[in-house]
């Protein structure tokens, strides 16, 4: 389900300077680039194919003729917007370790997500230390913070699924647009450190902390007998703690964090319940947002910035995926079509 094995991949010459969240300047030493489709992958289980327009749940839109460069955006563009504004709006984690929460030496945002963020707001022309507001969101205000245009865009773990692309049969506005894959996460269980479970199963009666807006709740809610569901996933940490809780299901990112908190707890061996790919999300009207931060991402994965991330912040975690590639196949137009 995951590969552990993770190749290098080469860095161009000057890329470490490229490097998210290093105090790089507002301006890129990155030349002009382009995304260009990548072949049909073979067929992955693991992936849902969406049934309203037969795509993978990864597939994103092919960047076409948008590039780094500010010349090849329309003047009525997203890009130019956010440009014009001198700030990128992104909604993020406060209280992810390892991804997105406060430095206890600066109370400044740091992790994963912050890093992909600053990147992006790199190759916008912006300042990445100065032109970014970062607002800090729950699991829950994900979607609606970008329907009701709050943010731009949001990085916070967000895993892409076909409801969150099309639509839930209880609101079928309820969608937004994804970027490429940039991390491959898995859906365990955090318990503490002197428990034999083994699986789920194992659990018995426990009773699991999850969270409200998340796809945790949906894949676990069948398979435990109690849960405690809250709306920051941090809380699920302080009711583990008090006893409220017997373990805690999120992506193994999000429990590697916990575990690097409290030395009482450890993330559940084995396989994953399932498997979590994460997108950047952007809405649904800013189709050319979603190809241009694709084209940014395209651009981390072939300088080796991203497997660089990959090692800073989750070496040593027990989760480090290979670095997955780009999936193509839908358009604006027929996104729009899909749904409705």
């Amino acid at each position: 389900m995951m590969t552990m094995k993770r190749p290098r991949l080469l860095a161009v010459v000057g890329a470490a300077a490229l490097l998210a969240g290093c105090g790089t300047a507002a301006t890129s030493t990155q030349p002009v680039s382009q995304a260009r489709p990548a072949a049909a992958l073979a067929a992955d289980d693991s992936i849902p194919t969406c049934d309203q327009d037969g795509k993978s749940a990864v597939a994103s839109i092919d960047p076409g003729r948008i590039t780094t460069s500010a010349s090849s955006w329309p003047s009525d563009s997203t890009m130019a917007e956010i440009k014009s504004r001198g700030k990128l709006i992104a909604g993020v984690a406060g209280d992810v370790t390892l991804w997105g929460s406060r430095d206890p030496f600066t109370s400044k945002l740091a992790g994963f997500d912050i890093d992909v963020v600053k990147r992006v707001a790199q190759e916008l022309g912006l300042d990445p230390n100065r032109d970014v507001e970062y607002k800090v969101i729950n699991f829950a205000q994900r979607l609606p913070k970008l329907q009701d245009g709050e943010v731009d865009l949001v990085a916070d773990t967000m895993t892409m699924n076909c409801a969150r692309w099309f639509g839930t049969d209880d609101n079928l506005k309820n969608y937004i647009n994804f970027s490429t894959e940039y991390y491959r996460a898995g859906q365990k269980l955090l318990v503490r450190s002197d428990s034999d479970a083994q699986n789920v199963k194992d659990l018995g009666d426990a009773t699991v902390c999850t969270t409200e807006g998340s796809t945790s709740l949906e894949n676990i809610k069948d398979l435990v007998k109690s849960t405690v569901v809250v709306s920051d996933v941090g809380e699920c940490l302080v009711k583990f703690q008090e006893g409220e809780a017997t373990a805690i299901t999120s992506d193994d990112t999000v429990l590697a964090g916990f575990a690097k908190q409290d030395p009482y707890a450890k993330v559940m061996a084995g396989e994953p319940l399932n498997v979590v790919p994460y997108g950047l999300g952007t809405a649904s009207d800013a189709a050319d947002l979603t190809q241009f931060v694709n084209v940014v991402l395209e651009d981390m994965r072939r300088d080796g910035t991203l497997d660089r991330l990959y090692t800073k912040w989750m070496s040593g975690s027990g989760t480090q995926p290979d670095v997955p590639p780009a999936v193509y196949g839908r358009t604006a137009a027929e996104l729009k079509e899909a749904r409705g």
